[in-house]
């Protein structure tokens, strides 16, 4: 290949990755910006950032006169150095602080929610798939077919019938009130991942273990499941997401709010006093955004290669 036509390509793919991670950029600056200068100007660098430059600068010069700061309502101070430093590290981490004073417990709802519907839907999907997979039975055809059928049903038509098995359980704002249905309603497509890996794998690894002495439970624990991983990253992952983003549930489940996850938490800030600091409302953007990316970061390589190792292979 020529070489303007590499560089054009890099070109390209480098215009449009700055094109898509702009919002994100615009949301992070945002974060240690007040409301006045949100409102002067959307894409300046923030002033704590440019103050605080300048008072370290003035610091390691020597000078020790008063400078002039800035508050949050834009009013302009003059104080010493040391104490305009203080200040504007305040103006930087009032966004930040604020928004995980907040939003810490709709975070670890989210993890345990998230966490342990992952777990059970693996643990369940796993099992059942290995039976319906290497195993004949009468029956075992229809079964695979009646769960893959209810993939067809949109899921906001189930929505008000579990609600009202939920509520007559009496697991309304609990944890099992997410945790139950999101297990439930995950394991359809668990199966289908799970089916058409363990359908692929060979028979000779399960009949050399049935020579030695192996039986279904150590077949599945000792033969399966290793070889699974990519699959089970898969799975997890796609749960992970379904469950973290996921408001509608939760939010009409928990009407006291002690249990809400962090999406609907977020709906719960935005409609409080905090909304009128846009710091405090990125900030809590950004810290729902943390756990899906260190996910993203460190998942990314076994979600491929489970996609490659045949994880949607029909």
């Amino acid at each position: 290949m020529p070489r303007w036509k590499l560089l054009a390509i890099h070109a390209t793919l480098i215009t449009i990755t700055s094109m898509t991670l702009l919002p994100l950029a615009f949301m992070v600056n945002n974060i240690f910006r007040s409301n006045h200068e949100f409102y002067r100007s959307f894409f300046s660098i923030p002033d704590a950032f440019k103050g605080l430059v300048g008072v370290t600068g003035a610091l390691a010069g020597g000078d020790k006169g008063p400078v002039e700061v800035d508050d949050q309502e834009g009013r302009t101070q003059r104080v010493p150095p040391a104490e305009a430093a203080g200040m504007y590290l305040q103006q930087i981490k009032r966004g930040p602080t604020m928004a995980w004073a907040v939003l810490r417990p709709y975070l670890i709802n989210s993890l345990v929610v998230s966490v342990l519907t992952a777990l059970g839907v693996c643990a369940m999907g796993s099992s059942a798939a290995y039976i319906l997979s290497r195993y004949r039975f009468m029956g075992s055809r229809v079964a695979l077919m009646m769960f893959l059928a209810t993939m067809m049903f949109p899921g906001v038509l189930t929505l008000v019938p579990s609600f009202l098995l939920v509520k007559r359980l009496g697991l309304l704002n609990t944890y099992w009130a997410m945790i139950l249905p999101y297990m439930a309603g995950g394991q359809v497509f668990a199966i289908f991942i799970f089916y058409s890996f363990f359908k692929g794998l060979p028979e000779d690894l399960f009949e050399s273990a049935r020579l030695d002495g192996a039986g279904h439970f150590r077949l599945y624990w000792n033969i399966v499941l290793p070889l699974s991983k990519p699959v089970f990253s898969v799975v997890i992952i796609m749960n992970i997401l379904g469950t973290w983003n996921n408001f509608l549930w939760p939010f009409i489940t928990n009407t006291d709010g002690s249990h809400h996850v962090i999406s609907s938490g977020l709906f719960a800030l935005a409609t409080s006093a905090h909304a009128q600091n846009f710091s405090t409302m990125f900030a809590a953007y950004a810290i729902s955004s943390v756990p899906l990316l260190i996910l993203f970061v460190y998942a990314t390589r076994p979600f491929i290669r489970g996609m490659t190792s045949g994880a949607f292979k029909a």
